[in-house]
């Protein structure tokens, strides 16, 4: 069983992308329109998730006007979420709220290049029959004990079984989301659960609930930038690849 949500009735029929950006960032403040390539980095994001035929919407959930008008300025689509969100995935639920969607996939604002196959793959997993799907790559040994890079222990099914900060055997965790739209709504409302919050985990809260977090195997992890010194090798590794 998936938990403790039931198979109702779906909201729409439609996939939607929303990448949560907030100005505030502890690490890298303002990091959401870092320039890559001459372009503010969630913008990047925004291509990266335009690249995936899968989706008929995609859109950035933000608070902040300077967001708001870069991602214009690109032609991208904007939804915005002004109430205080203490996650990510709280700002993807309200945003989601707004449209008429089947599946919802929270594509992280900080990633500016993710293959559109895994994120075909991550909604092909919800189509049969996932309530949530998430993305890992192998563990190079060297970030084993990096404590921003979040680790995923699976069962023989690919399902979840834990996910930490900590040096446990496991896969690298890679941030992105798919969600059943009725099921996204009731994990915004989910409590934070002691081992949550010594993680800083929000996923240990669904974990904690009942949910089954399908992981979908891909063959790397794709640039993530929490700090100067992804951003610079962002900005190397961006400089070789195409457009998007």
């Amino acid at each position: 069983m998936a938990g403790h949500f039931d198979d109702g009735a779906q909201r729409g029929a439609g996939v939607a992308a929303i990448i949560p950006a907030r100005w505030g960032s502890t690490r890298l403040p303002g990091k959401a329109l870092a320039d890559l390539a001459g372009e503010p980095l969630v913008v990047h994001a925004w291509r990266s998730a335009r690249a995936c035929a899968r989706f008929d919407r995609v859109c950035v959930a933000t608070d902040s006007d300077a967001i708001e008008a870069a991602v214009r300025a690109a032609g991208g689509d904007v939804v915005r979420v002004d109430a205080p969100c203490p996650s990510g995935t709280a700002r993807v639920a309200h945003a989601a709220a707004l449209l008429d969607a089947r599946f919802v996939v929270n594509l992280q604002g900080d990633m500016p290049r993710v293959p559109p196959a895994a994120l075909d793959a991550v909604v092909e997993r919800l189509s049969q029959g996932a309530h949530i799907a998430t993305l890992a790559a192998p563990l190079a040994p060297t970030r084993r004990a990096d404590p921003s890079v979040v680790k995923v222990v699976t069962d023989h099914a690919g399902r979840a079984l834990y996910f930490s900060r900590a040096a446990v055997p496991g896969d690298h965790h890679v941030g992105v989301y798919g969600f059943r739209a009725d099921v996204l709504r009731r994990l915004a409302a989910l409590p934070r659960v002691a081992l949550a919050a010594a993680e800083d985990l929000e996923q240990l809260d669904w974990l904690h609930a009942g949910l089954e977090v399908h992981v979908v195997p891909i063959d790397a992890a794709p640039l993530a930038i929490d700090t100067p010194f992804d951003l610079e090798r962002a900005r190397d590794a961006l400089s070789a690849l195409p457009s998007l």
